[in-house]
């Protein structure tokens, strides 16, 4: 994983000029070994900004030619003698730190680098590239790539990149930015805004990420005024606190985040190393990341264009319920089995919507929701709007979702009762229009409908936005979280503690409770006094999982039985060949309901909440869910919400529930405990709950080597 820390994120409030400024704002532009011909590496950028108005200069660089493309070309950068914001450079691999060193002499502030052959390709290529890095670090200078395809700014019609995507599409203005690791997928993604109209605002690529990150492009969009929503491709995060600081900046301001994470799979990870030099880690870990952070994590380009149109024409729903009208009752069937598991809603319509719509409909059709209106719309196409102001007068209607299908003849009609509706109703509309005419789509985008060519596009998208509308309204109203509290830590671990001593590390936490337990030696007599029944289990630091070993004796009744449990353990590790450290007799507790906890500090992301469905059978079908530190209670009660057995930690067919806010702060506690130790990992397996107690019936720790 390349190191980046040239320019770390650490506030959401900015100040003064972004040092991206001169990047994605240049006013000068030097391309360094300009190429004559506008289909050359070098030579598209040239012809493209010449072609789409760039606003600013641009000076070719070449010292074996004094004109490129109509230009006046010069020998070096020094020799312009004017002010550059910004160099690309596109020469080989060995030409371009003297290229940067040689703009940083000269003043240049900004450099794009499509050269390829640095850590993506071998060690010496990693030299190549830290050295950028360095030189990044100490002028000051923002360093865009190598291996990157560039950055582009709609509004000014700077276009520093080589992309075929512009050679058939004109630059179209736009309020979506884009920031990929891949040039690829940039392409990719500029082609399909440039071709459905959406347009963009900025586009960066930031290749293999020498100096300038997708924390830092981030960071920047935020304070972008002509950027509202922010797409994103990532494959490996270099400055882990500095994009979740910038994903918390992106959700304070309103500005939604729309991920694609790629290396989920053991193939994908391995390409993503091949691809950028980037580590892929634990995808649940850059999963949890996200959706903490408020951004939304989609599997493909067309599911993030899905979302974006609710989100760019401000189409979400309000809530969760939702008024439907289909010309087609079998749709309308379709969009309330596609809702229900996506925690839509279709609630009947109130008494007097109902009554209201009755003059409005044909006298055949009986208001419901949803709302079969019939093809009578080729007769009457401005009912349309008319039924939807009676279903817009519940103002608890959260959204009106109309299904049609082709009728292209009254295409017309529909787009302008529509537009007229958008107008009248407080709700967002949103359209599934199957075989829409494309001048359709854009007629109604234009007025802020989004429109959707099918049911399970529309209905997970508008879920999605909604979920996530939530998690950002919820961080926006919280103040910003302290910075977690340097640890020491040189990635070495201690031997992983037996649990009778892991339990003795935890007696200094007060949030979680232990069984009354006792660790009896070989020769050691059962004290007195002990509750029972109690069970038995073999102490040995190098006997981590006791059960699977015969370990473990259960429902011990009394004291003699105790002392037969202890000699047969302990000649059971002497039959293994263990180090014994003894036999752990502790009070069996009635619970109700067990957990799976861990806190661990992850090489990547740091300190990390783990909460899982305890039992035998997790393994087999894992319940879990996982929390970067730091989190509130709150956030941890949300957590346990999503976890497919929180019905049954609520109470289910008369099993009782577990106090949930109880169980939240207790977490919550040994999070804030966790924090300030010097481990590597806690795991309690199972942490027991009965009301508003939980108890450690077993725990595993790791330590961390060097100091405390």
């Amino acid at each position: 994983m390349s190191s980046n820390t040239s320019n770390p994120v650490t506030s959401s409030v900015k100040t003064g000029t972004h040092r991206l400024d001169a990047l994605l704002n240049a006013r000068s532009v030097a391309v360094v070994g300009a190429s004559a011909d506008p289909g050359k590496i070098t030579g598209r950028p040239i012809a493209y900004m010449r072609a789409r108005g760039y606003t600013g200069a641009i000076y070719p660089v070449n010292p074996g030619r004094t004109e490129v493309q109509g230009l006046p070309c010069y020998a070096s950068i020094a020799a312009i003698g004017k002010p550059v914001d910004l160099a690309i450079i596109g020469t080989a691999a060995a030409n371009v730190e003297p290229a940067v060193r040689e703009g940083i002499a000269a003043g240049v502030k900004a450099f794009v680098i499509f050269s390829s052959g640095f850590a993506e390709l071998n060690e010496a290529g990693r030299a190549l590239q830290l050295r950028l890095t360095q030189l990044a670090q100490e002028h000051g200078v923002a360093i865009v790539g190598p291996n990157c395809l560039g950055v582009a700014n709609s509004r000014s019609g700077l276009i520093a990149t080589f992309t075929t995507a512009l050679e058939t599409h004109a630059l179209r203005q736009g309020r979506f930015s884009f920031v990929s690791q891949s040039g690829a997928l940039g392409a990719y993604w500029m082609d399909i805004v440039l071709a459905s109209g959406i347009g963009f605002s900025h586009w960066i690529t930031t290749g293999n990420e020498c100096d300038v990150d997708a924390a830092e492009a981030i960071d920047f969009l935020v304070d972008d005024p002509h950027t509202e929503v922010i797409g994103l491709y990532i494959e490996d995060i270099r400055r882990t606190a500095a994009f979740r600081n910038a994903l918390d900046r992106a959700a304070r301001a309103g500005k939604p985040v729309v991920a694609i994470k790629a290396g989920s799979s053991s193939a994908g990870a391995a390409a993503a190393a091949s691809h950028t030099g980037a580590l892929a880690g634990d995808d649940a870990l850059y999963d949890a990341c996200l959706a903490q952070h408020g951004a939304l994590r989609v599997a493909s380009l067309t599911e993030m264009m899905d979302v974006a149109r609710l989100l760019l024409h401000k189409a979400t729903p309000l809530g969760p319920k939702l008024a439907v009208m289909t010309v087609s009752g079998g749709a309308g069937v379709l969009i309330a089995d596609a809702c229900e598991p996506r925690g839509l809603v279709l609630p009947p319509l109130k008494t007097d919507v109902a009554q209201s719509l009755v003059p409005v409909l044909p006298s055949f059709v009986h208001p419901a929701n949803p709302l079969d209106i019939t093809g009578n719309v080729l007769n009457d196409t401005p009912m349309i709007g008319r039924a939807m102001q009676c279903l817009a007068a519940d103002k608890d209607t959260h959204g009106i979702v109309l299904f049609i299908g082709m009728m292209h003849s009254i295409a017309d009609a529909f787009v302008e009762a529509l537009s007229e509706a958008r107008k009248q109703v407080h709700c967002p509309i949103i359209v599934i229009w199957v075989g829409a005419l494309e001048s359709s789509i854009q007629a109604l985008e234009a007025v802020g409908i989004p429109v959707f060519l099918d049911i399970p596009q529309a209905t997970s998208a508008m879920s999605r936005c909604l979920q996530t509308a939530i998690t950002r309204t919820a961080i926006a109203r919280h103040p910003e979280a302290a910075p977690l509290a340097s640890i020491h830590d040189d990635g070495q671990n201690a031997a992983t503690l037996s649990e009778w001593d892991g339990k003795q590390l935890l007696a200094a936490q007060s949030a979680i409770a232990m069984p009354l337990g006792v660790l009896l030696k070989e020769s050691d007599a059962v004290p007195g006094g002990l509750a029972y029944p109690v069970v038995a289990k073999l102490q040995s630091a190098e006997l981590l999982h006791k059960s699977d070993a015969g370990g473990v004796i259960l429902r011990i009744a009394d004291k003699a039985a105790l002392q037969a449990a202890t000699q047969r353990l302990l000649a059971l590790g002497k039959e293994l060949g263990l180090s014994v450290q003894g036999v752990l007799a502790e009070q069996m507790l009635p619970f109700d309901h067990e957990l799976l906890l861990g806190l661990r500090r992850d090489a990547r992301f740091g300190p990390v909440l783990t909460i899982a469905r305890g039992g035998v059978e997790a393994e087999l079908d894992p319940d879990v869910v996982n929390l970067l530190l730091p989190v509130t209670a709150e956030d941890i009660q949300q957590a346990l919400g999503r976890l497919r057995c929180a019905k049954l930690l609520r109470g289910f067919r008369g099993k009782p529930g577990a106090d949930m806010d109880a169980l939240a702060s207790h977490i919550h506690q040994l999070c804030e405990w966790f924090k300030g130790q010097h481990l590597r990992e806690v795991e309690i397996n199972p942490l027991a709950i009965r009301g508003s107690e939980v108890f450690a019936l077993d725990a595993l720790i790791t330590p961390m080597k060097g100091p405390v």
